[in-house]
């Protein structure tokens, strides 16, 4: 074996701990992306130098790279619950407190699919209990085989 290979290599042919088979990376196939990265320093020095000279594409790209994207986060809603007893006396509660301003609408849309999904489970589970005993009936009427 060559010196190359008994360095990176175990006496087994299996790759020491820290080797690499590829070193240098995967090369760039592309064309224009190698062009680019050639160029990239001056690029990025012309990027900042028209953002400067007051050039708003230029400028957005630039900060885009330093700022982090702004992500809307809400406040936590409170709504008081401790009264409903189904999930119909939820949703109300859930629209009255928007009505009232006490939960942003795009809040109170999510909290309500939610619910609806909850209760479609519910339906399941409901479904599957009922023909449960249906089929527990249908067995016990039929008697031991």
């Amino acid at each position: 074996m060559p010196d190359s290979t008994t360095k990176t290599r175990d006496n087994k042919g299996r790759w020491r701990a820290g080797a690499s088979g590829n070193p240098t990376g995967r090369p760039v196939s592309n064309p224009a992306r190698r062009l680019l990265l050639e160029k990239s320093e001056e690029l990025v020095n012309k990027a900042i130098e028209k953002a400067l000279d007051g050039d708003v594409g230029a400028l957005n790209v630039c900060l885009s790279r330093i700022l982090p994207q702004y992500r809307n986060h809400q406040a936590p809603v409170h709504i008081d619950l401790s009264a409903a007893d189904n999930l119909v006396e939820i949703g109300r509660r859930i629209v009255e407190a928007t009505a009232n301003g006490e939960c942003p609408p795009d809040v109170a849309a999510q909290l309500l699919q939610g619910i609806g999904t909850l209760a479609r489970v519910s339906e399941i589970e409901e479904l599957k209990d009922r023909l449960s005993a249906l089929e527990s009936a249908i067995n016990y009427k039929r008697g031991p085989k």
